[in-house]
């Protein structure tokens, strides 16, 4: 294990990955470490002889390919107390590859399904070996020509398949890949309008409105728009859940209001919430939830609305969204 910073600390709770991370496969796939993409040819690496574990529990993140070759380093994370995001860079893995039952039980294993868009993929494989578990998506976002309409499609699908939660975040695109993509659909009919898309567009405004889209589909469905499952040994369910909710609320107040946001006071609080042994929830029905670090007026207000309804979330999400109707 080694730690890691993702790209979005916000929407992906992670703090180590199972070395050497992803592996290349035999076709393009999404590392949602670094919201990029990893080509067929990109360099291969080589699995470590050994592999270290943390004694404290961790939340860690594993690619399904490294596990299956190297279950040991996956057990003792388990064994040790920490949370797992496995995910599933070749979804024709299965449980039973990776040495669990066939009902996952009690165990602190959360299944991540990596989405790209189109050109990029060529279809979406729902992962039925996992239905009984635990699992979501993360849907890698770029303005590509009918995006908007393929991520409402996608999030739909995967709820019926049976998805819990979906992340949508902002794919990352060198100018190599932006080439090689344009280069790929040569002859496509679809070309100039590609092009269009990589190198001419706002791609910024276009993430933005993308990224609006899909929270918005996510509420709509009823799919938690973020992680709400990882939970190492001796830590408290709600307060995870909640100090998930809170991060993903920052990134949203940073994106609406920029320098002069109060996201940074969430993050604040959740960070104390990560470390919670009691349920929110509780000390709030005691009126004690101001002994957590962090939780000034406004935050336990905005928390309170979190779980309950009402202001200022409901402001907070007129705003992000642009939309009047509906309601967080």
């Amino acid at each position: 294990m080694r730690r890691i910073e993702p790209a979005y600390p916000d929407l992906f709770p992670v703090t180590h990955v199972q070395r050497p991370g992803y592996l290349p496969g035999s076709k393009v796939s999404l590392d949602p470490i670094k919201l990029g993409i990893v080509w067929e040819d990109a360099p291969r690496r080589i699995l470590p002889a050994e592999g270290s574990v943390p004694r404290e529990a961790i939340r860690a993140m594993s690619f399904a390919r490294v596990a299956r070759e190297r279950g040991d380093v996956l057990q003792r994370v388990l064994e040790r107390g920490g949370s797992v995001l496995l995910v599933l860079d070749d979804p024709e893995t299965t449980p039973a590859d990776l040495g669990f039952d066939d009902h996952p039980g009690d165990l602190r294993v959360s299944a991540l399904l990596p989405v790209l868009p189109f050109p990029l993929s060529d279809g979406l494989k729902i992962p039925t070996a996992w239905k009984d578990w635990r699992w979501g998506a993360v849907l890698g976002l770029f303005p590509f020509p009918g995006a908007d309409a393929e991520v409402e499609r996608r999030i739909k699908q995967l709820k019926q398949e049976g998805a819990r939660f979906a992340v949508a975040a902002p794919l990352f695109l060198t100018p190599k890949d932006r080439h090689r993509i344009l280069d790929g659909c040569d002859g496509t009919g679809i070309a100039d309008e590609l092009e269009n898309a990589l190198f001419h567009a706002d791609v910024g405004r276009g993430l933005h409105a993308l990224e609006r889209r899909a929270g918005v589909t996510l509420h709509e469905v009823g799919m938690d728009p973020f992680i709400p499952c990882m939970v190492p040994q001796g830590f408290q369910s709600n307060a995870v859940r909640t100090a998930a909710i809170l991060r993903l609320w920052a990134r949203r107040l940073d994106q609406c209001h920029e320098e002069s946001s109060w996201g940074w006071r969430l993050r604040r609080a959740a960070t104390a919430l990560d470390q919670l042994p009691n349920d929110p929830a509780v000390l709030a029905m005691e009126d004690n939830l101001r002994v957590v670090p962090g939780f000034d007026p406004w935050v336990e207000e905005f928390t309170r609305a979190v779980w309950y309804g009402g202001e200022p979330v409901d402001s907070a999400w007129t705003l992000w969204s642009g939309e009047n109707g509906g309601k967080p």
